[in-house]
């Protein structure tokens, strides 16, 4: 009888603990989406950047005044507890323009409209994102976003 509980116990048990490492994982990536929405709002060379991360990589998108900003902007993503890389896609402008509210809203709005459960809003250039978005598709969303050049976009979307 023994025998028969531990070879039950055993394999469900093993069970448990696999789907608690999985769980762990997407938990991982918004403690780490957090970390770096925080270290937005401290450091200024992150200002017009935005950030992806699925499985510990980050995908930076963006805008930077120069090169110096882009490599700041790397570091300090860098130093976040749990990042496995990074891809930098930050373009260096020698100038960054934010429009008008009402010009980026609109165009926003067009970008927006081949995803179902996006919404955006729009306020002082700063885009922000609620919602829902499948996780293949979040970067060409955030891609066609920045090409908008909001001052930022703040993603509060929910990634199925």
């Amino acid at each position: 009888m023994k025998k028969v509980f531990r070879s039950a116990i055993l394999p469900l048990l093993l069970a448990l603990i696999s789907f608690q490492m999985q769980s762990c994982k997407g938990n991982r990536d918004v403690d780490i989406q957090n970390a770096i929405a925080s270290e937005t709002q401290n450091n200024p060379n992150l200002a017009g950047v935005t950030a992806i991360v699925v499985n510990g990589v980050v995908t930076l998108t963006g805008q930077c005044e120069d090169e110096d900003c882009r490599k700041s902007a790397e570091k300090a993503v860098k130093k976040i507890d749990g990042v496995k890389d990074i891809t930098n896609n930050i373009t260096v402008t020698s100038s960054v323009t934010i429009r008008p509210d009402e010009e980026l809203r609109e165009d926003a709005e067009k970008v927006i409209s081949k995803y179902k459960n996006v919404q955006a809003g729009v306020s002082n250039g700063i885009i922000t994102l609620r919602g829902e978005v499948k996780k293949d598709k979040l970067p060409e969303l955030m891609m066609a976003l920045n090409d908008l050049h909001p001052k930022r976009i703040e993603n509060q979307l929910v990634v199925k």
